[in-house]
């Protein structure tokens, strides 16, 4: 994007900012520079040079020189690079280092003044752990380029490459002998341990660890004499430096490092029978033999650039008339005149050019509406029976069938309307396409083991069922693209039995378009045949394209593409001539025979409902969100959804409705920052978060579009929740691993995703892991512009940058490893001093990483609920820890004692969990609980992080987090006191959102099915 068409973008979403109830953002003052010092490096390695004068270390992914007794590092790369494991040509003159400049990790070269940065390999696969040969000429590294991690060689002179190793599992880590001839790696598949190729090609295990189950191999590295080959090993709970021969010997070697010691998975450098190595956040030497360490110090300074900005609001008073944005999976008939979508808590089938007309009228959910090839019937999923079921819905009569008994969505008619195909879960975890006939109700899973694969389309014929579905790049890395996978659909007889089908089909087969490029998200956004067959459909790169296509499914020409806007929810009309679909928010065809692109209009509005009434809460006593102190007595008098009187209790302000919470704790109503939850989680997702005491959520990564519906339906009544701050798919790289994200095919993409965000709009954008750190930096300066913050998986670059927030003590990384905590869940001075000193939020998660296990553990009340079975049923019971709770309990304090050490400092944490990894609501106040009993964080502190301190972080600490006058009336009343134990928090008795007040019983009660 020029700076112009940057302008314009920001301008166009501003204009829109009034229409949609928003308040301007448009002002921005000068960035503030921030210096930072790191002292101690979480996960860095490091490299002696030849002459032993100098170290060369990655910390925070740039390689830096300093003197090898330590001191004033200096940078050689920039802060955008990644880069990686560094390691010294046998001259000195020369480092050659992994990087991520190009999206995908290469190898890389820089002089060891800075100088002669070169890019040694290329290409949409990733080389990692280079490692120079003895004689200079060669780099050695490992690579996915042949559908696992092997190890390959590249000539640096010439950059020819070749594969030295092709076996079934992975392997990894290379390092040359000091002779030349041999090379070391690590295999983590069949016959675990680390290797030597020979000079001729042959192959021999000389560390065996086949029998230590759970450890995992890294870093294997020669002595100087060839004789000896230092590695790391990793379990749950520990990470110890060994030493070994070089040759066949039984056992893994002999410890070198120190019980308890966090030893980074990196290479140590050998010196005269002492060990170089990184561990504990530092720096560290010690011989080879064990015993006593010495730590050497160091310091890098990095420029932090802090932008200021104002951030575009919602306007929560707004009762003003709006269009609908949240229209979701919209459906063409197939006579191509009328649409079927949800929206406003609905079903609605609008003819073409009209008004539409409301199918249902309930405040169940109805999602993704399928047309029966005759036009009669739609399926679509609802959990109007509990849970989320296929249901057939006669469109003329209104009649309404059952069709599922165990849950199913995506519903897609077989050609010949006899059975249905639909995403279901399968028995042995993960997603299934299942097909059920429509007659009989008999259901077959078709193919399991696919990781959230996406809608089903069948071909005309019938034989095949297309999904988008995820092929990783390898089994060491979770990241891959989504293809087009073409699964059998074989005939079945009456007798068949109905066992689940295999993970993979024996016939099932890829479908090549593009290669390296995603086909659809794993949504609802193809590949989908045409109804003639001839084409099959798809997003990618974020617009639509169509490729012709024989019979079979195989492409029979090059892809096209029909237009340049971000695309969702394509459907094609009978006669395959056109598809409507989604993009920023409205409706539109395109004509296959011309181009032509039309909107079709949906005139649809909604208009928020606010209450007029008085409401008064007497407080036992009141936690106003910000102090350590209770008030004790107090009256809060609510006018419609705002707070009016905060006052010492007065008997006669006590008209309207009074809610008697003389003998509780009155508190703002909690916030939770990272959760994520759509259509499909049902109507009692909302009164499950009101259950909590949870009156607002941040959901980081979702469908846009059901973002919107949630918002818009909770607006108008139609369904109960919390408030929702939403946003789209995260903005990731060419590599994606969640469904919903269909990879950053080029920069110009970018430029579709926040238009759209500035449409939506979203209230946060979530850059992923696998995007350059040089276009989230991009991404974060135009959301800005339009007064949208950014969050991310990544700590640094991004904090430099100017990102808002962090997820995730650990979270996913591209590297295998994380650079905000250790494989001992151990975070050191870089990341606390960046969060402090930045002001960036971190969310910390720690329950998706052990602690929810370990305190369901701890204290088998947590889950003696009577929320629990209402909403979660037995299956809760085992998420609770077991085996060595001691290592366990270790573990999880050292990573929850990150917030306590960021607050200290003077950063800034909030609360959120990533549910629905742990269930939504429940998962936030074991958070909470974690955070205290484990992580030493104050009660005060984590109920400030869970309400004021999170309504800041937002940008509306002048509307909720706190209780005073003019606030929103966002209120919770537990039974005791938080501040005084933390696990009062379980015990809500009423809830106050926006002024409507629910007692718990209420909401556990549901709406009449």
């Amino acid at each position: 994007m020029t700076r112009g068409t940057a302008l314009r973008t920001a301008l166009a979403a501003l204009m829109a900012c009034s229409a949609l109830g928003l308040t301007s953002a448009f002002e921005a003052s000068a960035p503030v520079d921030i210096e930072v010092t790191i002292r101690e490096g979480t996960n860095m390695a490091a490299a002696l040079s030849p002459d032993r004068r100098t170290i060369a270390m990655d910390a925070l992914g740039r390689i830096w020189t300093l003197p090898a007794g330590g001191g004033e590092a200096t940078a050689l790369t920039d802060a955008e690079g990644d880069a990686r494991q560094p390691h010294w040509s046998p001259d000195g003159a020369r480092i050659v280092f992994q990087a991520y400049w190009a999206g995908t990790y290469d190898v890389w070269v820089v002089a060891s003044d800075g100088s002669g940065l070169r890019q040694i390999t290329s290409g949409p696969f990733d080389d990692r752990e280079p490692y120079w040969s003895p004689d200079g000429n060669r780099v050695v590294f490992s690579s996915d380029r042949a559908g696992t991690y092997d190890i390959w060689e590249v000539t640096v002179g010439s950059g020819a490459v070749r594969q030295l190793t092709d076996g079934s599992g992975n392997e990894y880590a290379p390092a040359y002998a000091p002779s030349g001839g041999s090379v070391a790696y690590v295999v983590d598949g069949p016959g675990v341990g680390v290797w030597v190729r020979s000079s001729t090609g042959e192959h021999q295990l000389v560390i065996d660890a086949q029998d230590r189950q759970g450890t995992t191999l890294f870093a294997p590295s020669w002595s100087e004499d060839g004789r000896q080959i230092s590695y790391n090993a990793q379990s749950y709970g520990s990470s110890e430096l060994f030493v070994a021969p070089a040759s066949p010997s039984q056992g893994m070697g002999h410890r070198v490092s120190s019980a308890n010691e966090d030893v980074f998975p990196f290479r140590a450098s050998w010196t005269g029978g002492r060990l170089l190595y990184t561990a504990d956040g530092k720096l560290r030497a010690r011989s080879a033999e064990g015993g006593s360490a010495s730590d050497i110090e160091f310091s890098a300074t990095v420029t932090l650039d802090r932008p200021s900005y104002r951030k575009a609001l919602r306007d929560f008073d707004d009762t003003g008339i709006h269009a609908v944005r949240g229209i979701v999976a919209p459906s063409v008939s197939p006579e191509g005149e009328r649409v079927a979508f949800s929206a406003l808590g609905d079903l609605w089938v609008m003819p073409i050019g009209d008004d539409p007309v409301r199918l249902t009228d309930d405040s169940f959910v109805e999602v993704h509406p399928m047309w029966s090839p005759d036009g009669s019937r739609l399926a679509y999923a609802s959990d109007r029976s509990g849970s989320l079921q296929i249901w057939i819905h006669d469109v003329a009569s209104g009649d309404l069938q059952q069709l599922t008994q165990n849950g199913g969505d995506r519903p897609v008619w077989s050609p010949s309307g006899t059975e249905i195909a639909f995403s279901a879960r399968g028995e042995r975890g993960g997603g299934a396409i299942n097909v059920i006939s429509v007659a009989t109700g008999r259901e077959r899973t078709l193919r399991g083991g696919l990781n959230n694969p996406g809608r089903a389309s069948w071909s005309p014929d019938g034989l095949y069922i297309g999904v988008s579905a995820l092929e990783p790049y390898s089994s060491r890395f979770r990241e891959g693209v989504n293809r087009a996978l073409l699964i059998p659909v074989p005939r079945i007889a009456a007798e068949d039995s109905d066992d689940e089908a295999p993970a993979q089909q024996v016939n099932e087969r890829w479908l090549d378009f593009l290669p390296h490029a995603s086909v659809g998200s794993r949504s609802t956004d193809g590949p989908l045949f045409s109804p003639d067959g001839q084409m099959i459909a798809y997003a990618s790169a974020g617009v639509l394209w169509v490729v012709p296509v024989a019979r079979d499914g195989e492409a029979i020409g090059p892809p096209v593409r029909l237009n340049n806007e971000l695309t969702a929810d394509p459907t094609w009309a009978g006669d395959s001539r056109s598809i409507v679909y989604l993009t920023t928010g409205t409706l539109r065809r395109v004509w296959l025979e011309d181009g032509r692109i039309e909107d079709i209009p949906v005139p649809l509005t909604w208009r928020r409902e606010l209450l007029s009434d008085r409401v008064v809460v007497h407080a036992g006593a009141l936690f106003d969100g910000v102090s350590d102190e209770l008030r004790r007595n107090v009256d809060i008098v609510i006018d419609g959804n705002r707070i009016v009187r905060v006052d010492a209790h007065d008997a006669d302000l006590h008209r309207g409705r009074v809610v008697d919470a003389s003998d509780g704790v009155v508190s703002p109503g909690l916030i939770e920052m990272h959760t994520h939850g759509g259509l499909s989680s049902g109507e009692q997702l909302g009164r499950l978060w009101l259950s909590y005491g949870v009156t607002t959520i941040r959901t980081p990564a979702a469908d846009a579009y059901q973002v919107s519906e949630a918002r818009e339906s909770i607006a108008i009544g139609r369904r109960l929740g919390p408030r929702v701050f939403g946003t789209g798919s995260p903005v990731d790289g060419s590599r994606i691993y969640y469904d919903g994200g269909g990879g950053l095919a080029s920069s110009a993409q970018v430029e579709l995703v926040l238009e759209q965000a500035g449409a939506m709009p979203y209230d946060v954008v979530k850059t992923y892991v696998r995007l350059s750190d040089a276009m989230q930096r991009r991404v974060i300066r135009e959301a800005h512009a339009m007064g949208i913050p950014v969050t991310s998986h990544e700590l640094y670059p991004a904090v430099a940058n100017g990102a808002d927030g962090v997820e995730h003590v650990q979270g996913t990384s591209r590297r295998g490893y994380s650079t905000k905590v250790s494989s001992l869940s151990r975070s050191y001075q870089d990341v606390v001093e960046l969060l402090a000193r930045s002001g960036m939020t971190i969310t910390p998660t720690v329950g998706i990483y052990g602690s929810f296990g370990v305190l369901a553990a701890d204290d088998a009340t947590l889950l003696d609920d009577p929320r629990i079975p209402v909403f979660f049923g037995d299956s809760i019971n085992r998420g609770r820890a077991r085996g060595d709770l001691d290592t366990q309990r270790r573990m999880v304090s050292d990573m929850a004692s990150l917030g306590r050490r960021v607050v200290v400092a003077g950063g800034v944490v909030v609360m959120g969990t990533d549910s629905p990894i742990i269930p939504q609501g429940l998962s936030l106040i074991a958070e909470m609980e974690a955070m205290v009993r484990y992580g030493g964080m104050s009660a005060g502190d984590v109920m400030r992080a869970t309400t004021s301190v999170s309504a800041e972080a937002l940008g509306y600490e002048t509307e909720f987090g706190r209780v005073r006058p003019g606030m929103l009336a966002d209120l919770v009343v537990f039974a005791g006191d938080p501040l005084s134990d933390i696990r009062n928090v379980r015990d809500v008795r009423v809830v106050v959102k926006d002024g409507r007040v629910y007692d718990l019983e209420t909401l556990l009660e549901g709406p009449a099915g």
